[in-house]
């Protein structure tokens, strides 16, 4: 695997891990397994964006990200819930990870 297809599978399996790690532990106030996830979800972000720049990037690649930035909204409303944290929702968006 090409270094920086090592990079991009190392941020992908951070933020799988954090996700079940916040699934696991399901806070029901603010706690840092949210913030963890958040940060983890953008780094991939990041790299993903990084790998897009100076070329085109591939329907596929922009499903992508667009999946991605779906999980991180899912992700902070269920930070800063106006009601109940939604469990629900924060599983589906962990399987929209790819």
């Amino acid at each position: 695997m090409p270094p920086s297809e090592d990079r991009m599978a190392a941020f992908h399996d951070q933020a799988l891990e954090a996700m079940d790690r916040l699934l696991a532990k399901r806070p029901q106030k603010e706690d840092h397994a949210f913030s963890e996830a958040t940060r983890c979800l953008c780094a991939l972000r990041d790299e993903l964006i990084r790998r897009q720049s100076g070329a085109d990037a591939s329907p596929e690649e922009r499903g992508q990200l667009e999946r991605l930035n779906a999980v991180i909204s899912v992700v902070v409303g269920g930070h800063f819930p106006l009601e109940s944290i939604p469990w629900d929702e924060i599983e589906k968006a962990r399987s929209w990870i790819t």
